[in-house]
């Protein structure tokens, strides 16, 4: 699936996420300006990453549109998504949180990790240390690719 990250203009707050599918079907919606990157450039990043296919973005290249997405909300008995998307937002936010305070260390990170994962009825995903510091890594990678673009320019990535 072709993942489409489009800055939108200087005085908006928000930015434009479009996803191509396969089969030529598409799902667009827009993403809040939060942070160093959007949320869900954060979930593209540690789901290709990671390979999970079973989260956000395997459920669009699937068939769920964004807005679908977007209206399901974080409290635990609505969740629409399955385990391994509670892990993932789970995993996003702490990641998030980074970006605002800087690198934890692993252990610290690993409590966060839990304490994130219980908030949302989830086990912790099995992931190493290694794993985090790589997917650090490429959210540096896109962070320096996203911040330069200008209103209408793009970030074009495959899940």
């Amino acid at each position: 699936m072709l993942v489409r990250f489009t800055k939108g203009p200087v005085a908006a707050r928000v930015d434009v996420l479009t996803c191509v599918r396969p089969d030529g079907s598409t799902t667009t919606s827009q993403m809040a300006r939060q942070g160093i990157l959007p949320h869900q450039a954060v979930h593209f990043v540690v789901e290709s990453v990671l390979g999970w296919h079973d989260a956000l973005f395997g459920s669009l290249a699937h068939g769920t549109s964004l807005e679908a997405a977007a209206r399901t909300p974080g409290r635990q008995q609505e969740w629409k998504v399955d385990m391994q998307g509670r892990q993932a937002e789970a995993l996003v936010e702490c990641l998030e949180a980074e970006q605002w305070g800087g690198a934890s260390d692993p252990v610290t990170f690993a409590e966060m990790l839990v304490l994130a994962c219980r908030r949302r009825g989830a086990p912790p995903p099995e992931v190493t240390p290694e794993e985090i510091d790589l997917v650090r890594l490429k959210l540096r990678e896109f962070g320096a690719a996203w911040r330069p673009l200008g209103p209408g320019a793009w970030i074009e990535r495959t899940f």
